[in-house]
């Protein structure tokens, strides 16, 4: 199957998965849907298509590059693709916990969570300068081994599948819910109840957030309030992409 086709199929199901949700929220009055709110998703899942088509050769050349220094490389199997899908699991969830304990990842990371409702659409809200320094935390898998093509591919398969997270149609799934990071999982992940803040971290699979004491269960008894701790009240995408650092800025002249 041609890279094009798969993106086209992934397209259609996705824009379906809205339809649906959007028709659900409808005749339902669940309320899960706001045009502008969505308009602003739409606007930074297409910036992070472009980034990525941008910066996918840069990066690759530079993997590419670094790879040849690694002390030895482990050969293409399906063990080898088994245990880089584990092994991009444990990176992606320290950098998504760094993006939340470190303020200056946080305020790049920020930009994802500063809708106050969740929905497929959410998941297109993508960080607008995460490429800067996402790809980084990715070359140590380099150097233990991995061909870099094979960690482009996996890492890629992973962030498409975030967008089955974003929804709050799907309940729980028993059996599941216990090694995969479910749209139950990523409802905690996405509420600023304190109960729930920087809980589950996990892209694929939540056993990570379970090993290091990051994973919250869903509480039927909780109302989640989505959004940020200090919402900030406005559908302009250049103030959704610089208010933490303008915070930041503000907190240092402050001292």
């Amino acid at each position: 199957m041609s890279i094009n086709l798969t993106v086209y199929i992934f397209l259609g199901i996705y824009l379906t998965s809205i339809t649906f949700e959007a028709l659900y929220s409808f005749y339902t009055n669940k309320k899960l849907y706001n045009f502008k709110d969505s308009l602003v998703n739409v606007f930074f899942g297409v910036s992070g298509i472009l980034t990525r088509l941008i910066t996918k050769g840069l990066w690759l050349s530079l993997w590419i590059f670094l790879y040849q220094f690694s002390p030895f490389k482990i050969p293409e199997s399906i063990w080898s693709w088994i245990l880089l899908f584990f092994c991009n699991e444990f990176v992606y969830y320290w950098f998504h916990r760094f993006s939340h304990e470190n303020q200056f990842l946080w305020a790049v990371h920020v930009n994802h969570h500063s809708s106050e409702l969740l929905n497929f659409t959410t998941a297109a809200r993508v960080p607008f300068f995460n490429l800067i320094l996402h790809n980084l935390f990715w070359i140590p898998l380099l150097f233990a081994g991995f061909n870099p093509v094979m960690i482009f591919a996996v890492e890629n398969i992973g962030f498409l599948f975030a967008f089955i997270q974003h929804t709050q149609v799907i309940k729980t799934i028993p059996y599941l819910d216990f090694v995969l990071n479910t749209p139950s999982h990523h409802r905690v992940h996405h509420s600023s109840n304190k109960e729930y803040v920087n809980k589950n971290y996990g892209n694929i699979l939540i056993i990570f957030d379970r090993i290091f004491g990051t994973f919250k269960e869903e509480q039927d008894e909780i109302v989640i309030k989505y959004g940020i701790s200090r919402n900030i009240n406005t559908y302009n995408p250049i103030k959704v992409i610089f208010h933490e650092w303008v915070n930041i800025i503000q907190k240092q002249r402050n001292k």
